[in-house]
């Protein structure tokens, strides 16, 4: 059996005020569906559906190099479950296990993936959900729980009760499906709820009627929840993705002196025992060796760095 993702990309994302599709605007210099799909990689899926919407062709050029990628085109997007409802096809010879999780959201970490699967596969679920646990839960689906503490279902927030909508542990939009289960049921989708569209969630309550057993693990950390509506939330998640670039790279044992006034492309690949001054911007493609020092006030593109070497800003 084999693991696969469907990841939602299809909204034109008018908050951004763009003629880009949504999931192409970039975080800290790559698209933010890249992330998305590097994750599923990581966690161990060895198919992706993407389903697309507006700019479909730009999307699909963006990617063309990426052979493990099947693109299935969203016309309407009439919610989540009609976006999994048009994947059908795709989904004709799969088994196993089935991601679904959405393209705006690079934050998202393979390894809440691998947790999620973990569970998934230790509890034989039909459905397993990664949720967060928010202070301010706002506008997201509350995770709605029995007296045993087990899933019951996902309320959204348009349709929640007062009592449901102090709930804080919310949906993230993170799930892991029984493949052939889920074909079973997601045409059965049904829209008569407040904003008119076919909630995957809904599936949900349908497989546990049915007696299977459904699953949420609070596996995603309140930082990891944000996904990008708006310039201001790209801005957001492009402070967060440096610094979990520059986290990663000093725990690697690199030393950034001043974190706030440096910013590191996520490709740059940089050896240990080096320092980098602040003001320093390392851009693009830049391998940079062991026990170098790199600024302050250095702008390195697509560099090569050998070990030992300083570089300075030059003066005139």
């Amino acid at each position: 059996m084999s693991t696969a993702a469907i990841i939602l990309a299809a909204g034109k994302g008018a908050r951004m005020k763009t003629a880009t599709p949504k999931v192409l605007h970039k975080v800290c210099n790559l698209p933010m569906l890249t992330y998305v799909l590097e994750a599923c990689r990581e966690a161990g899926c060895d198919r992706l559906i993407c389903v697309i919407g507006f700019g479909a062709e730009e999307i699909r050029a963006a990617y063309a190099d990426q052979k493990d990628i099947v693109w299935v085109l969203q016309e309407q997007q009439l919610g989540t479950g009609h976006a999994v409802q048009v994947s059908l096809p795709a989904l004709a010879d799969l088994e196993g296990e089935m991601l679904v999780l959405a393209g705006d959201g690079p934050l998202v970490r393979p390894e809440t993936l691998s947790q999620m699967l973990s569970v998934h596969r230790r509890r034989h679920s039909a459905c397993t959900l990664a949720t967060s646990i928010l202070s301010e839960p706002e506008a997201y689906g509350r995770i709605i729980r029995d007296e045993t503490g087990e899933l019951e279902g996902i309320v959204e927030y348009l349709d929640a009760t007062a009592e449901q909508a102090r709930i804080k542990e919310v949906n993230v939009s993170l799930y892991c499906f029984d493949t052939a289960l889920l074909r079973q049921v997601v045409g059965q989708l049904r829209n008569d709820n407040a904003k008119g569209e076919y909630y995957l969630t809904d599936t949900l309550g349908m497989l546990r009627g049915r007696g299977h057993t459904i699953t949420a693990v609070p596996a995603v950390p309140p930082e990891d929840v944000l996904s990008i509506n708006d310039r201001v939330q790209l801005a957001q998640v492009s402070r967060l993705m440096q610094q979990r670039i520059q986290a990663r790279l000093m725990l690697e044992g690199v030393t950034i002196e001043n974190s706030a006034s440096t910013w590191i492309d996520p490709r740059a690949r940089i050896g240990a025992d080096t320092v980098i001054r602040p003001m320093t911007v390392i851009d693009g493609l830049c391998r940079i060796g062991r026990r170098c020092t790199i600024g302050p006030m250095v702008v390195l593109k697509d560099a090569q760095v050998a070990d030992g070497q300083s570089v300075e800003a030059s003066r005139g």
